[in-house]
């Protein structure tokens, strides 16, 4: 114990010494303070957009007001007021954005068909890489392994290179312990930065603290430790130090850029999703044919789905706002297999991506991290069925008065459903992510401390 202290606490001096190695610990620091500001500023900037919604509704209600001072045609209300269905960020969510700078954080919905005012303001392209923005999972998961490269490719190289080696196995130390020590060193200096900024990143963000935290933490250190040992695995090789870097650059980049890419490819191609652009497309044409069709034959549809409105008034006007909203809404029923089928297929292609995430360890942590913080597809997905569900609501509360032909009043405005939803972590995906994560650092420490092994009787 006392050998590994002295190395340790040479190891210690050599790096105070090393302005290099100073200057790229500072430099990590900085861009993970960066990486928590942005998360931060862009989640605050998510959270007042949303506060402003409430104010841009209840603007909109005053407006209907003047527009109709009395008693008003509920078919002009719902056809010229509009709601919103919102997506509040979960309160961890600025340490992994994940897609929620990808897809819409909330939907402006008014009693039209659905399907093309969810889909709108869709921006999510299924071709693009699930890695998320500039925020502290994007430092600790794409720049930490450089740190750890910079840190540590020479580890036990530099004392070959420098003719010290003979002399250390000349002494009555361990060639296994001076290995330990240095790598334990590194180790100690990447974990605590590692978990100095996680910690400072959960108390600028205000999150909740629940269980989340031990399992954020886990991942982190987990997460370096394989590094560690892919660091270890290269160094058993006992080659030059500018092989040792080019290698772990080489492999940082495999695992980082070229395995995602070529996954990315593979998931496209293997579950193909059609864009949401040809879903709406198809419910404005039934939507837009709906007008040249009997009054008779839409009605009887609609009454199919809905028998309690059958005894209502036949419909002898030229336009009537119930005949209006029921093909507006069979144009969602007409689409209904399309949008669930596009549903389930971005549902497949995550289930595939999980499945085949082990094959780079950085893809799986970012899915980790971004289930952990409720920001991954899954969670966009129950948002998506959640604004579905409230516009059924609104759709309900409506009937009633445009079957019944009751008027509606500006009391009526408060008694509108509103909406609000926040999504929730996906833990089982975070446990299936930490069993593939220990499986990749045991197979890399394994195979490396048997080569390690090999070369050092090969060194006696």
């Amino acid at each position: 114990m006392n050998k590994f202290r002295t190395i340790i606490k040479y190891e210690w001096l050599n790096f105070r010494a090393d302005k290099g190695l100073l200057l790229i610990t500072l430099l990590t620091l900085i861009t993970g303070l960066y990486g928590i500001y942005y998360g931060t500023t862009e989640i605050s900037r998510q959270r007042q957009h949303l506060a402003n919604l409430s104010k841009i509704t209840a603007h909109d209600v005053e407006n209907m007001k003047v527009q109709f001072p009395g008693e008003a045609d509920a078919g002009d209300v719902g056809y010229y007021h509009s709601t919103f269905a919102v997506n509040h960020p979960d309160s961890w969510a600025s340490l992994s954005l994940g897609q929620r700078d990808i897809n819409p954080y909330y939907i402006k919905l008014r009693l039209l068909n659905l399907q093309s005012q969810l889909y709108d303001s869709d921006n999510i392209n299924p071709l693009k890489v699930f890695t998320g923005n500039f925020d502290l999972a994007f430092v600790l998961i794409y720049l930490f392994p450089l740190f750890i490269i910079g840190l540590s490719f020479n580890v036990f190289s530099i004392e070959k290179e420098q003719g010290t080696l003979p002399l250390l196995l000349s002494q009555p130390i361990n060639l296994s312990l001076i290995v330990a020590a240095k790598l334990s060193f590194r180790a100690f200096i990447v974990l605590g930065l590692a978990v100095l900024l996680s910690l400072t990143g959960m108390f600028w963000a205000q999150v909740v603290p629940d269980s989340r935290i031990v399992l954020w933490l886990g991942a982190i250190v987990l997460y370096c430790l394989f590094w560690f040992a892919v660091i270890f695995l290269v160094a058993a090789l006992q080659k030059s130090s500018a092989f040792n870097a080019i290698t772990l650059l080489g492999i940082w980049l495999l695992l980082t850029m070229v395995i995602p890419a070529l996954l990315n490819v593979y998931v496209a191609l293997k579950k193909p999703v059609p864009q949401a652009l040809a879903l709406t497309i198809k419910q404005r044409e039934v939507v837009h044919g709906g007008w040249d069709k009997p009054k008779e034959e839409t009605m009887n549809k609609f009454f199919s789905l809905y028998p309690q409105w059958r005894d209502t008034t036949q419909i002898k006007e030229r336009f009537v706002w119930r005949w209006y909203y029921a093909f507006q809404h069979l144009g969602d029923v007409a689409v209904a297999d399309l949008a669930k089928d596009y549903q389930n297929r971005l549902k497949e292609r995550q289930q595939l991506v999980e499945n085949l995430n082990v094959l780079s360890v950085p893809v799986n942590v970012q899915g980790m991290l971004n289930a952990l913080t409720g920001t991954d597809l899954l969670a966009h997905l129950a948002f998506m069925q959640s604004a579905t569900r409230y516009h059924d609501a609104l759709r309900e509360f409506y009937y009633p008065f445009l079957f019944n032909q009751v008027a509606f009043t500006h009391n009526d405005y408060a008694k509108e459903p509103q909406h609000s939803f926040t999504s929730t972590p996906q833990i089982s995906l975070v446990w299936s992510g930490y069993y593939k994560l220990a499986l990749s650092f045991l197979f890399t420490f394994i195979v490396g401390l048997f080569i390690f092994k090999i070369r050092f009787l090969n060194l006696k």
